[in-house]
């Protein structure tokens, strides 16, 4: 044992030994989705959300300013499904991340924030493993302070 410890210590010196550095922080991102678009977070080393990137539904002549629905007339008396592109967008923008923080308005069926969750479980299961939380805010009136403090509760708390 005592030999080992002096080869390590005399290959250290000699400098053939690389210093063994600390493992990056994962990759986190804080996804903000509504109908009308996702804003998505990078956060790299936990301080602050840095680089945001926003993906918008597929609106060819801008009439309409949220999610077209497929098939519209077919579904008397249902939820509409949602437009799934929009939401793969989503997906490919997030792959990259360790941690994911999910926020968004609306209740159930309604909220963005839960369909993207529902999307990810059913098609992407890789991405979904990521998902720390899914947060319910009213986004008119979050600031990115707010934002900041959702995140960091649900990513201290999934540390732990």
């Amino acid at each position: 044992m005592e030999e080992a410890a002096r080869l390590r210590k005399f290959l250290r010196a000699a400098g053939t030994v690389p210093e063994v550095s600390p493992l990056p922080k994962p990759n986190r991102m804080i996804v903000v989705i509504d109908h009308h678009g996702a804003h998505i977070y990078q956060d790299v080393d936990a301080s602050r959300p840095v680089d945001e990137h926003t993906i918008r539904p597929y609106d060819p002549h801008g009439f309409q300013h949220h999610l077209v629905h497929r098939k519209e007339a077919h579904y008397s008396g249902e939820r509409v499904p949602e437009e799934n592109s929009f939401y793969e967008e989503v997906a490919k923008a997030v792959r990259p991340a360790g941690e994911i923080v999910i926020v968004g308005d609306g209740k159930g069926t309604s909220s963005a924030a839960v369909y993207l969750s529902e999307f990810l479980k059913t098609h992407h299961w890789d991405i979904f493993q990521k998902v720390v939380a899914t947060e319910d805010a009213d986004l008119s009136a979050l600031t990115e302070p707010q934002i900041e403090a959702i995140a960091r509760k649900h990513m201290d708390s999934a540390a732990q």
